[in-house]
């Protein structure tokens, strides 16, 4: 009986602390944008040898996987650079401040949505030691898909104010997500949000892609707030 009425009082505590939270969540200031100007000022041109064909965001898995939801993102841009024998893909999406929660753009992953679309996860880790300019990069969230004998190979941030968010869950966000965000950031937690994938057939740091990869990282830097 005691056991049972303390884990309700704690219940009960922590979703005081939780309403409380929300409450002034809802008040509070929306910061002020970094990003200016559009998703496509982060794409280079391809290299010599190579192209860029731009696609329907609707054609990423992300999106496929999305359908009912409103992901509602501000600006979306997906684009294959291909030199005839290699490819990379990459998709970012952009919420302004004070648009998203960025617990449900988490909840938009690969691990969510390729899995939820058939592709089964081989391989999982962090890409560290990234660098522009002799500047880190936040460390990449690091996969290897397959379906159907193909491989691909997936590179991914979801940066959250200049910061890279991740749940370490490798699925949804879990359900005590809201209380730990608080504790770790405060009410502040409308920042804007990027969401940015680079996926291949081939390893994404290995020299076939190295021309276009020696482009893209300097750009991407900008979302970092580099």
């Amino acid at each position: 009986m005691k056991k049972s009425l303390f884990i309700t009082l704690i219940a009960a505590g922590l979703l005081l602390v939780t309403g409380v939270g929300l409450v002034v969540y809802g008040n509070s200031r929306i910061p002020e944008p970094r990003f200016h100007g559009k998703l496509k000022d982060l794409l280079p041109p391809p290299p010599p040898g190579w192209t860029m064909t731009e696609k329907p965001i609707a054609d990423t898995p992300e999106m496929q996987k999305a359908v009912g939801e409103l992901l509602n993102y501000d600006d979306g841009v997906f684009v294959d650079y291909s030199d005839g024998t290699n490819r990379l893909s990459v998709y970012i999406a952009y919420w302004k401040p004070g648009k998203m929660s960025h617990r449900l753009v988490a909840g938009h992953t690969p691990d969510v949505c390729w899995v939820g679309n058939g592709w089964k996860k081989e391989e999982s880790g962090t890409v560290t030691g990234l660098t522009v300019n002799g500047k880190s990069l936040p460390p990449a969230e690091g996969r290897i898909f397959s379906t159907q004998g193909h491989k691909e190979y997936v590179w991914f941030w979801h940066i959250v104010g200049s910061e890279a968010k991740s749940y370490a869950t490798g699925k949804q966000p879990p359900w005590y997500a809201i209380i730990t965000d608080l504790v770790e950031r405060g009410i502040n937690q409308r920042e804007e949000q990027f969401f940015i994938r680079l996926s291949a057939g081939t390893p994404i740091n290995g020299l076939v892609l190295e021309p276009i990869m020696s482009l893209i990282q300097p750009k991407l830097s900008l979302a970092f707030g580099e």
